[in-house]
């Protein structure tokens, strides 16, 4: 699963790498979350693209915009369920309700540095006598940015008069898949990460075929971290509270304040 990432990035870093054609997000009075720390119901940047409707012959437009994270489908009678739909699996992508529609007609893709994810540990217990939990961080080995599949769906409250700018909510959730060897040491889910060269696919609002869509999933590689695109590391205990955002939180964590956790590449154990 994804429930939590870092993007501290400048924005005009996110604008150039994605080659964006419509800033929405700077000078924006709307929050834009750029954190190490990002949760659910915040609101960090993402890249759409979108056909404009005064311009039906021309190509589309790729936008950098701040939507809520937690997916709100459109038939929804409130917001609240968006809490829960932080991610879409793969394998239902193109069949359950609440993402089938978006799969095939809105796709976006979600910039982070990193994402968090939570290693259970088989060997060391806490105070509680529960198992001892340690997060990593997983980031491209490279440093440079990743692009995680994500859709995004528009709903209207309908409660708000039509001339109210907040009456429509956008919001999106992280596509999951069964997590890669190594990475299975941590969750056995992970987000869905798109490389560079499928990223304009990914992005097109013509490819709205199921099947189209569906080739296209098929070909994202799942071998990035034992094929060493992806790289992960053990980080502080402090990324659980969202309160927690300094930069500290995405370093490495000494071996020695280390207890139960295992290397995702050998299986031994990291530190004491």
């Amino acid at each position: 699963m994804c429930g939590r990432y870092a993007l501290r990035r400048d924005v005009d870093d996110l604008v150039a790498e994605f080659e964006v054609d419509d800033d929405t997000v700077s000078g924006s009075e709307q929050v834009v979350t750029l954190s190490t720390n990002i949760a659910p119901t915040t609101t960090p940047p993402v890249v759409l693209e979108r056909f404009r409707k005064d311009e039906e012959d021309a190509p589309p437009t790729r936008s950098l915009r701040a939507l809520r994270w937690g997916l709100v489908p459109s038939w929804s009678k409130d917001a609240t369920g968006g809490a829960r739909m932080v991610n879409a699996r793969v394998e239902s992508l193109l069949a359950k309700p609440a993402f089938a529609k978006a799969a095939a007609a809105r796709r976006c893709l979600v910039p982070v540095d990193a994402w968090y994810e939570w290693q259970t540990s088989e060997s060391a217990k806490g105070g509680d006598g529960k198992p001892l939990k340690q997060p990593f961080a997983v980031a491209n080995a490279d440093g440079s940015v990743l692009s995680l599949a994500g859709i995004y769906e528009f709903w209207k409250d309908d409660t708000k008069a039509a001339d109210d700018p907040t009456r429509w909510l956008v919001s999106f959730a992280i596509v999951t898949t069964a997590a890669e060897a190594g990475l299975d040491r941590l969750h056995e889910r992970m987000p869905l990460v798109v490389p560079r060269d499928l990223r304009d696919a990914w992005l097109d609002p013509s490819l709205d075929d199921p099947e189209e869509v569906q080739a296209l999933l098929d070909a994202v590689p799942r071998d990035l971290f034992l094929g060493g695109t992806l790289d992960a590391h053990p980080v502080s205990r402090r990324v659980g509270n969202v309160r927690n955002t300094d930069d500290d939180l995405l370093a490495p964590v000494p071996p020695d304040e280390l207890e139960g956790a295992v290397d995702l590449r050998t299986g031994e154990l990291l530190g004491v």
